[in-house]
């Protein structure tokens, strides 16, 4: 009686049995034991090839009972032909005497059980135990289908991410000893980067905007467009910043007393004079590091401590405004957060920024493409199967 409790508990509604069966006296029998032990379902039965077809066609079954054995039809061709049409319905071989050769046909071919006629007290337990089975395979596909349709809808996404991002050719125009490194933890990403060159200015920034994945992603491509909006009306790196926090903050309506989004972007943004080598740079939470021609440490210049939007509700927020001269050789770096917050190495901790600047130091020696390898190898090997924890984003350039 417990299994034909567990059997109510599973089912949505009455049982729907397709009962396949030429002998009216084997019918009425299953049809008895299946009502003496507590299942009341609906039964259609039928004997021949053209009324199973038909009866297939025609209704939803839950459970197909059928025999072996059947005037010019059997059971292994009634489960065929249920696979043939597409009808994932529980099927239950009820027959007597029957060959190993026989059951392991029907092994091969995937039929749900098999019950002998004579040991009918299994045939509650086989039901559950199909009728799960079934629900289960139903639910693993529509979550394939949800989890197909799901990505394809991320992979779209990307493009378009993509497409509102730069071409990495203007970085490698403006100067060919240069990298990218831009590793998305998800396929979406919530850092980007952004590039433009105007007349002999070449403006850049790396920025890394709250979360990542889709979140990070819809709130870049708000960012960019306040981006490129900025710099039709200033060249100027703190500039920028100042009227991207103005923007930012009311695209989210974070200015409102109705509104309390803590979205927001950390950024450095730099433009360079190409023929004076004049660097300008001004930066939210992130900084600029630069290493000298044939020197053995890091200058760094480090941006305000302020972040675009956010927490941050003050619409006329200034950001500090540096500037310094290149000479031919220098290399600079500005990136996000990913690259140091990565955990890895034998005690499975953080990179950090020390291991991150020591790194950089130990790679001068390399060209920009080369430290672009290297560095990409290296933060794989550190994280050595670890799950990637954030987007990593690094721009390298070589005066």
């Amino acid at each position: 009686m417990d299994d034909i409790k567990s059997i109510a508990a599973i089912m949505d509604s009455k049982l729907k049995i397709l009962l396949v069966e030429d002998s009216e006296m084997d019918a009425d029998l299953l049809i008895r034991f299946l009502k003496k032990v507590g299942i009341e379902p609906s039964f259609s039965r039928v004997w021949n090839k053209t009324t199973f077809i038909k009866s297939l066609k025609e209704n939803n079954y839950d459970l197909i009972i059928a025999d072996h054995t059947l005037p010019q039809f059997s059971g292994i061709e009634a489960f065929r032909i249920t696979k043939k049409v597409n009808k994932n319905i529980p099927f239950i071989l009820v027959t007597g005497t029957v060959t190993e050769k026989i059951l392991t046909e029907y092994a091969k071919e995937g039929v749900d059980d098999y019950i002998l006629k004579d040991n009918l007290l299994r045939l509650p337990s086989a039901i559950e135990h199909v009728i799960s089975k079934k629900k289960i395979e139903l639910l693993l596909k529509k979550l394939k289908i949800a989890y197909k349709d799901i990505n394809d809808s991320i992979n779209y996404a990307k493009r378009i991410q993509n497409a509102m991002l730069p071409d990495v050719n203007l970085l490698k125009d403006s100067f060919p000893d240069s990298f990218l490194l831009f590793k998305p933890k998800d396929i979406l990403s919530g850092d980007f980067y952004w590039f433009k060159n105007d007349e002999n200015i070449f403006l850049f920034a790396a920025a890394d905007c709250t979360g990542h994945g889709i979140p990070g992603a819809l709130l870049s491509m708000i960012c960019i467009e306040e981006i490129n909006n900025a710099v039709l009306k200033t060249k100027e790196p703190f500039e920028i910043l100042k009227q991207l926090n103005e923007n930012i903050e009311i695209a989210l309506s974070q200015s409102t007393i109705y509104e309390n989004s803590m979205d927001g972007m950390d950024i450095a943004f730099c433009s360079i004079d190409k023929e004076s080598r004049i660097l300008k740079f001004a930066g939210a939470n992130r900084p600029l590091w630069v290493i000298r021609k044939g020197r053995t440490e890091i200058e760094e210049i480090k941006g305000s401590k302020k972040e675009i939007g956010g927490l941050t509700t003050i619409l006329n927020l200034n950001f500090d405004r540096h500037e310094i001269r290149l000479e031919k050789g220098d290399t600079l770096y500005i990136f996000s957060d990913g690259y140091v917050d990565q955990f890895g190495g034998e005690n499975k901790k953080k990179f950090k920024k020390r291991g991150f600047k020591e790194l950089l130091l130990n790679i001068q020696d390399k060209t920009m493409l080369e430290q672009k390898k290297y560095l990409n190898i290296f933060i794989d090997n550190w994280k050595s199967g670890t799950e990637q924890v954030d987007d990593i984003l690094i721009i390298g350039i070589r005066q």
